[in-house]
């Protein structure tokens, strides 16, 4: 029952014996036909596991934008901005959750800094547009104090309400990248 140790061949005699020996074709198949049988029994398992992951990732993603819906305040960033912004911004993180599902992290990467820099874009025009209608020459009546509160109120709905567009689908797009592809946006 026992073996001596000293019997049993070792690794580099195996080695040796399995480089010296010509495999048979017909008895052990190559590496590359049973690469094409891992492929086959298990090459769609992960892809489906991704868009589970996905799905479900996004799912959240849409309870809380149901959430909003449900509370009436889903559109009043569209409403409060008069430059369209919103809709730019929007329309790229659509696109930036179609670059996630076809896992282009580069430019999932691009859509996520072009949010963060159209934030920016959106509070300096919302400010443009607050201190445009501003002017020291209107007279002191309350019309002219009407006109300046609804500039500011204006102005400033498209400068927050750009920036957290951006900020949201900044934070979403890097939550997707993070959690399915461990990329940082």
């Amino acid at each position: 029952m026992r073996t001596n140790l000293a019997e049993l061949p070792s690794a580099a005699a195996a080695l040796e014996h399995a480089a010296a020996a010509p495999a048979d074709p017909r008895e052990e198949p190559s590496v590359l036909e049973q690469q094409r049988q891992l492929a086959r029994a298990f090459g769609r398992k992960p892809e489906i596991g991704f868009v589970a992951r996905f799905t479900v990732l996004n799912l959240i993603g849409a309870a809380l934008i149901g959430a909003t819906w449900v509370e009436g305040l889903l559109f009043k960033p569209y409403a409060a901005d008069s430059s369209g912004m919103c809709y730019l911004i929007t329309a790229l993180f659509g696109w930036g959750l179609v670059c996630c599902l076809r896992r282009d992290w580069q430019s999932v990467r691009w859509v996520g800094n072009a949010l963060v820099y159209l934030g920016m874009v959106g509070t300096v025009l919302g400010l443009i547009i607050t201190v445009s209608d501003l002017s020291a020459d209107k007279a002191e009546t309350f019309e002219s104090f009407k006109s300046i509160v609804t500039s500011i109120y204006i102005g400033s709905g498209t400068a927050l309400y750009t920036n957290l567009l951006a900020c949201i689908g900044y934070l979403w797009l890097g939550t997707n990248a993070h959690l399915l592809a461990r990329q940082e946006v």
